[in-house]
């Protein structure tokens, strides 16, 4: 049984895909794998948002399973800065 994986989906200004990770993945791993699969400079820095609530950022050392994520949860990938 993979009941410890959470199927999820991530929007950003490259489109949607969908990913899953274990509960105890860090929000921090989660942003690095979307920004790799949208293929975003990977000097850029990205934030996590809950779809429901794209105003309140995700805190990277934070695992998906302490914000009550389920299955088919939306977030959103937003970019706050390039690299030098």
């Amino acid at each position: 049984m993979q009941d410890k994986d959470l199927d999820i989906v991530v929007q950003s200004t490259r489109g949607t895909k969908a990913f899953s990770f274990p509960k105890q993945t860090k929000i921090s791993e989660v942003t690095s794998a979307a920004v790799r699969a949208f293929e975003f400079a990977p000097g850029d820095r990205f934030e996590l948002a809950l779809a429901s609530n794209p105003g309140d950022v995700l805190q990277p050392e934070r695992p998906l399973v302490s914000y009550h994520v389920t299955d088919g949860t939306t977030f959103i990938l937003t970019s706050i800065g390039g690299g030098v």
